[in-house]
């Protein structure tokens, strides 16, 4: 294996491969070395020695170079160094024991993976390194300067949820995370934004500790809120309207008419008589018979039926039902009594007016009839329950939803029982317009005096949260930075987090979350 291409800034004195490791042995080209302290250029050789430094793996074998260093005489009188090692920076600093290009690989994954992950990839690459060294290659790497930031968006996170919170800053222009703080008060906010007078703009969320600090330390600089707060801020009033109009999931009665099915069970037949069933299965028992090839000759026999009857039992595909035809004093009167219970007509008043038609029984008779018809009227119209979620409600609401028939219609029935839901669709639809299309300050004031206007408590204070951060939102209209950039560096930071396992400080944290690769 020749490895001095590898190696071209030196010369391969030899070189030594087994399965464990490679070995390499190395010199130094160059005739001359430049003094590190004034610079002189020197080849007056003091001394030679053996340093071991490690490189990275080849074929996942780890690789020790052994380089034969020189020391040289400093003839520079003014120095104080009169002897020198030889430099090598582009391959190692000082003092290092690896190459540099194996500690930028250690150093990715150091910044890439949480400790233990990081130190399992080395072991795979053949350069075992401890998760302590990981941590100590991340804490001692210096962040570059952050400058001078005009326009910065600033959101929280959380240290652990609902207990303790920091602060996460961001350059809008670079689109890069500048600082992590410990808390978000109105005082730690201030003290950051005091450090850094050239910041002209700030977007945040709704937040009033935000607001404050923001105007305590940096009173100049416009403040912006952002857009997706304001449309998330709504949806939640919407959310507890609805909730408050239907606590628990959305029901419609509907009337439905029974469909006739042709049924081969006798379980699913409570009507039959027993002799009707009896029947019934000796006619399945027939048409299985016929089924398997026996012939009609033969059927007949074995069951002592007639051949018509048996050509009859062939063609049933349902139970035979014994129907028998009875008539009642009423039923010439019948259509009308039918449209006088339409209009919900009284039993006498019907009574009277079929007995001017020509009824000439009893008053008991006729309501023993009219009680039997309105048992069968009930039972061929069946009243069954639909159901439709909240979610889908809302998704309505916000015109998310291609609602499918059944739910065009259910939606159809509610906006007819619940007026409100007409003004509190506009009401939503009109703020889209404004973030969307209208986005000037006339036209937020009008969407807040109808929207004032409304019945609909939750809107109420959605207009009084928007009144008390109007400068912001204004700003939010006329300008089109946001906090989006901001978000995803928080979600980047969870990330960050939950790799190790939510145990980091802040400072090691801030140097994962800080760092960019060049």
């Amino acid at each position: 294996m020749n490895l001095q291409p590898l190696y071209k800034d030196w010369i391969l004195l030899f070189s030594k491969i087994n399965s464990s490791d490679i070995q390499l042995y190395l010199q130094a080209n160059q005739s001359s070395n430049r003094c590190p302290s004034c610079q002189t250029i020197s080849s007056r050789i003091h001394s030679r020695y053996w340093r071991t430094v490690k490189d990275m793996s080849i074929l996942s074998l780890p690789v020790h170079l052994h380089v034969r260093s020189r020391k040289f005489f400093c003839d520079n009188k003014s120095c104080d160094q009169r002897i020198f090692t030889e430099r090598q920076e582009k391959w190692w600093l000082p003092y290092a024991r690896r190459t540099n290009r194996l500690s930028s690989f250690l150093k990715q994954l150091g910044f890439t993976l949480s400790a233990e992950a990081a130190h399992k990839v080395s072991v795979a690459y053949g350069t075992s390194i401890s998760p302590d060294s990981f941590l100590y290659l991340i804490r001692k790497e210096k962040l570059p300067s952050i400058g001078s930031p005009k326009i910065v968006g600033i959101d929280d996170w959380a240290f652990r949820k609902r207990h303790r919170y920091g602060s996460v800053i961001c350059n809008l222009q670079t689109r890069k995370p500048i600082a992590l703080l410990p808390s978000r008060t109105v005082e730690e906010v201030s003290k950051w934004l005091k450090a850094h007078p050239s910041i002209e703009i700030v977007t945040r969320d709704g937040s009033i500790e935000f607001a404050k600090g923001i105007k305590d330390g940096c009173p100049g600089a416009i403040q912006i809120t952002d857009r997706w707060h304001l449309f998330h801020n709504l949806s939640q009033k919407v959310e507890q309207y609805v909730k408050r109009i239907f606590p628990h999931r959305i029901s419609l009665s509907c009337r439905v008419k029974r469909r006739e099915e042709n049924v081969n069970s006798l379980s699913s037949l409570p009507s039959l008589t027993e002799g009707e069933k009896r029947k019934w299965v000796l006619i399945q028992r027939v048409q299985e018979r016929y089924k398997e090839g026996c012939k009609k000759a033969d059927v007949i026999r074995e069951f002592s039926i007639d051949r018509k009857t048996l050509n009859k039992y062939l063609q049933l595909t349902c139970p035979p039902k014994v129907t028998r035809a009875s008539f009642h004093s009423a039923d010439p009167y019948r259509s009308t009594i039918v449209n006088l219970l339409q209009k919900r007509a009284t039993i006498p008043y019907i009574f009277s007016v079929i007995k001017q038609k020509g009824y000439d029984r009893s008053f008991s008779t006729l309501s023993d009839y009219i009680t039997k018809l309105k048992r069968r009227r009930k039972q061929n119209v069946s009243v069954t329950k639909v159901y439709v979620s909240r979610l889908k409600l809302q998704a309505y609401l916000w015109s998310r939803l291609t609602p499918t028939k059944k739910d065009q219609f259910i939606f159809d029935r509610l906006f007819k029982v619940h007026k409100s839901f007409h003004q509190l669709k506009r009401i939503i639809q009109g703020f889209q317009q404004l973030i969307y299309h209208q986005k000037n300050e006339q036209s937020l004031m009008n969407w807040l005096s109808n929207a004032k206007k409304s019945n609909i408590h939750e809107i109420k204070q959605f207009v009084a949260y928007i009144q008390t951060d109007i400068e912001a939102v204004k700003h939010a209209l006329s300008y089109s930075w946001s906090n989006g950039i901001v978000e995803g560096n928080v979600n980047r930071l969870k990330v960050i987090k939950r790799q190790m396992y939510g145990r980091a400080k802040l400072d090691l944290l801030s140097k994962k979350v800080l760092y960019q690769f060049q």
